[in-house]
């Protein structure tokens, strides 16, 4: 990774002015798991309007109020336990139904991406994460999250590079986290004229944003948002 590309990357981004950090960029999160789970598991290789219709029937079904809150914010508060999206995945079909979406982690051989959502609910929390503040502290401690990860990763549709995992982390509160996803790396691409694999563009955004003073998840996810604006 040399030093003129990363440099391209920052003049990139602050000529069309992509970036704002903190409170003030705008950006939400989820503010429960279970939401997060679900556009994990259901936004690779799909449309995010779609999954975001996933996650919408889900909170209705749930009685989910507060879905979202400003990244920066303390959380709100009110959060559905993970084990109660468990519990409601107990019936696969009901699950399915709830969703309307029949999806699959992969178009040969791949499971329901609802059953996949639901074996990553199981799996954490199993591990005791119920709550946001749970995945804060696995986040801490390298050695049970190489445990829940190596579990994670063993659910369908993991990925060469692991995107999907990294995304929920990110979704779940790591501003460290970056996923690469299509768009993004079309970004990249475009702006150094060169294919970007995925392993590259993380390290090139980690580098870039750290010059930037903002976090790798505010720079992925604004590349992204200005992407899907252009509508590529």
């Amino acid at each position: 990774m040399e030093e003129q590309e990363i440099n391209a990357v920052v003049m990139a981004a602050e000529k069309v002015d992509i970036v704002r950090c903190g409170p003030e960029s705008g950006l939400k999160r989820w503010a429960h798991l279970s939401l997060c789970v679900l556009d994990a598991v259901f936004s690779i290789n799909a449309h995010y309007s779609g999954v975001v219709n996933v996650c919408r029937r889900y909170a209705d079904h749930a009685g989910l109020e507060q879905r979202l809150y400003p990244r920066g914010t303390d959380h709100p508060g009110g959060e559905e336990p993970l084990s109660r999206f468990v519990q409601c995945a107990t019936d696969m079909n009901a699950l399915a139904a709830v969703l309307n979406n029949r999806g699959r982690t992969s178009p040969r051989g791949g499971i329901l991406k609802a059953e996949a959502a639901a074996d990553y609910a199981r799996i954490l929390v199993d591990h005791g994460v119920n709550l946001h503040v749970d995945v804060e502290k696995l986040l801490a401690d390298d050695h049970h999250l190489a445990k829940v990860e190596k579990a994670l990763a063993q659910v369908p549709g993991h990925g060469a590079y692991g995107v999907r995992l990294s995304y929920l982390w990110m979704l779940a509160g790591d501003d460290a986290g970056i996923k690469p996803d299509r768009m993004v790396l079309n970004w990249l691409a475009h702006v150094l004229k060169r294919p970007m694999g995925v392993p590259e563009a993380r390290n090139l955004l980690t580098a870039a944003a750290q010059i930037m003073g903002c976090t790798p998840w505010e720079l992925d996810h604004a590349i992204w948002l200005y992407q899907r604006g252009k509508g590529k």
